[in-house]
């Protein structure tokens, strides 16, 4: 445990302590948590490679044209993963040298070298997932940007709308406007085939007369079959002669 007058020696010099103080002193100590190596935080550009890197920092803004502050900083991440993977590939080289491979072929089967290799391979495997996500996150949104160009009238203000995925709403929308539609005409097609399945009403039937005849000489509805001799006393069924002109008979009384 320190003692009192070690605590105050401690204060004492703290204060005599400010850190760098000059510019040049500052941009130095501004990079004391810098890591380098294949896994630096910034890219690692070694003298007469500056003409290298700014073309491919060039060819790449030229070839996939970013807008806005989103789509700059994937270009700058695919930049690094891209001068990443092209200085994996440059100490893989060094390990092709004659030197290095008159006794042992494989870099891998050498004890001073098996060490860097598996840093070059986890390297080169962190760089081109970085590379992928990078490349299909800027698609997406170049995609979705060329999307409201289209989608959109111009002069239309779409700052509200942010980073959200327009294309996304709009097939969310379609598929509410096609389930409604489809719900609509389940309705009708139910009500079509109810009413066509409904029974057709039928006409009341007539009233059916009476069976008996009338007879000629009759006044009153009289009993007398239609096969029958006809009481009139002419000898004839009563069907040919006072009953012809009777309705027939639908039902035996």
């Amino acid at each position: 445990m320190s003692t009192a007058a070690q605590i105050i020696a401690n204060t004492a010099n703290a204060q005599s302590s400010t850190g760098a103080r000059t510019p040049e002193g500052k941009a130095t100590s501004s990079k004391n948590a810098i890591t380098y190596g294949l896994f630096a935080t910034h890219d690692f550009i070694r003298p007469g490679e500056e003409a290298l890197y700014a073309e491919l920092a060039e060819s790449l803004r030229a070839h996939l044209v970013p807008s806005g502050p989103l789509e700059h900083n994937l270009v700058d991440e695919i930049r690094r993963a891209m001068w990443r993977l092209r200085r994996c590939g440059q100490i893989e080289e060094g390990f092709a040298t004659p030197e290095a491979t008159r006794d042992i072929p494989d870099p891998m089967q050498n004890d001073s070298t098996a060490k860097l290799q598996i840093s070059v391979d986890r390297a080169r495997s962190l760089s081109h997932r970085l590379l992928h996500k990078c490349t299909a996150e800027l698609g997406k949104l170049q995609t979705e940007r060329q999307f409201r160009h289209e989608f959109f009238d111009t002069g239309t203000d779409i700052a509200y709308l942010g980073i959200c995925d327009v294309r996304s709403i709009r097939k969310g929308l379609d598929q509410q406007v096609a389930a409604q539609y489809r719900r609509q005409k389940l309705i009708e097609t139910t009500e079509l085939s109810a009413l066509l399945n409904a029974p057709i009403p039928q006409p009341a039937a007539p009233a059916i007369p009476n069976s008996g005849s009338f007879c000629k000489n009759d006044s009153a509805p009289s009993q007398t079959s239609r096969n029958g001799q006809c009481p009139c006393g002419s000898g004839l069924k009563h069907k040919r002669c006072c009953g012809r002109q009777s309705p027939a008979m639908l039902h035996a009384v």
